[in-house]
């Protein structure tokens, strides 16, 4: 444990996860800042960041609830935090807002948490409040999965309870897809529990709110691009989500409804929903920021950072939503499995001015693995536009211009292949 007391009196926060732009930002709005991380979990490099930016540095192995507890307590009485917050991955969540409680240091109630957390808890309180009707059943192992599919009727999407950024969620469409499911199983080592639901159809969107004090402040509104079933892999976001108003008001309503009925009362929540021929319907939430870009999409879009907010609604500035003036995208690059040979293209389109981020993560003598969840995609380019046109024609360009050589074959980002220039 490392530690540098400051000499002032800054409010105390103590922050399980937070990445390194979220401990710059807490301090900029005046908060002295304990960071709780477990060293498995990112590169030794970007932990030094932490480390170094942070006024306290604490280790701890999440995977031992009662070690990540005991870390979490220890911290905050030595150290004198008022306040615990946890907006990293959900599968700790918990934990830090069942400490806090005890502390009396949360933002949250524990309970809001475990229903976020917990996408059978969310069914559940859903089904009870009679909002957003989904059919659903549970599976506590691979076993009992077959039987509940059968109970909601093909085709049904199965995902597994305790898995984050869209690992193993499956569509079954007939019987026979037991087997490509367990094999994706396996890649992950996961057995259970499972949450078994019907297929909902429709276009998807994601709703960014930031809560304060019980209230819920929609951001905006975030259009999903998917990849083909069975895996549903997201390829790409816009902000903000082309809607028309009736639309919108009613997934926003749906949203802080939601939100409201899980005891939610501070911070920003991401919130999936498609709109189905019978209205909106809440695919999950998390209690934390959208991940894939969104925040910088959002900032992009109306000026607004909404990580920096979150603070500054920490320290009670009141939030006040933004207005959108332009039009962000991102899109993820999914290139076909081989050996990489060459890729081109990447400094003609990191030169062009609306392009804002461009990263790719293969370079030539590269396998391209598989693309089987958001964690194994190959890589993103962000573009902004001052209309939607404007940005998807952009984004159209953008991904055109990037190609793989793969194996001998010339694949461009936008999924064709050929030589570049020339579509087939």
């Amino acid at each position: 444990m490392t530690a540098r007391r400051p000499p002032d009196e800054r409010p105390r926060l103590l922050m399980v996860m937070p990445y390194r732009q979220f401990v710059r930002k807490a301090q900029a709005a005046g908060f002295w800042v304990g960071a709780i991380w477990d060293p498995s979990l990112e590169s030794p490099e970007y932990l030094d960041d932490v480390r170094e930016l942070a006024d306290l540095y604490v280790t701890a192995d999440f995977r031992a609830e009662e070690a990540l507890r005991d870390a979490i307590r220890s911290a905050a009485r030595e150290h004198e935090a008022s306040l615990i917050y946890h907006i990293g991955r959900e599968e700790t969540m918990v934990s830090a807002y069942e400490v806090a409680e005890e502390l009396r240091a949360e933002l949250n109630p524990a309970a809001a948490i475990r229903v976020l957390a917990d996408k059978h808890a969310m069914r559940e309180l859903l089904a009870e409040r009679g909002l957003s009707p989904v059919a659903f059943a549970s599976a506590p192992t691979r076993r009992e999965v077959p039987g509940a599919v059968r109970r909601i009727g093909f085709p049904a999407v199965v995902k597994p309870a305790a898995l984050a950024g869209s690992r193993g969620v499956f569509l079954w469409r007939e019987p026979a897809d037991q087997v490509p499911w367990t094999a994706l199983l396996d890649q992950y080592g996961y057995d259970g529990p499972f949450l078994v639901e019907e297929y909902l159809r429709g276009p998807e969107y994601s709703v960014e709110t930031l809560s304060q004090d019980g209230r819920h402040h929609v951001v905006g509104i975030t259009e999903k691009l998917l990849g083909p079933p069975p895996l549903f892999v997201e390829t790409g976001h816009v902000h903000p989500a082309p809607l028309p108003q009736d639309r919108r008001r009613a997934v926003e309503d749906l949203t802080e409804e939601f939100l409201t009925a899980c005891g939610y009362r501070f911070g920003p929540a991401h919130t999936e929903v498609i709109w189905t021929p019978e209205g909106p319907r809440i695919v999950e939430s998390q209690a934390r920021l959208g991940g894939d870009r969104i925040p910088r999409l959002i900032e992009l879009a109306t000026g607004l950072d909404v990580e920096q907010a979150v603070f500054a609604a920490l320290k009670g500035t009141p939030v006040e939503p933004p207005t959108a003036t332009a039009t962000a995208t991102v899109r993820f690059f999914t290139f076909p499995p081989g050996r990489v040979d060459e890729i081109r293209g990447l400094e003609t389109v990191g030169g062009l001015g609306h392009v804002d981020e461009l990263s790719i993560r293969l370079n030539p003598g590269d396998t391209v693995p598989e693309v089987r969840d958001s964690k194994s995609r190959h890589g993103h380019v962000i573009v902004s536009g001052a209309t939607p046109e404007e940005a998807r024609a952009r984004c159209a360009e953008a991904l055109a211009a990037i190609e793989a050589v793969i194996d001998g074959t010339p694949t461009r980002a936008d999924g064709r292949t050929g030589v570049l220039g020339t579509p087939v």
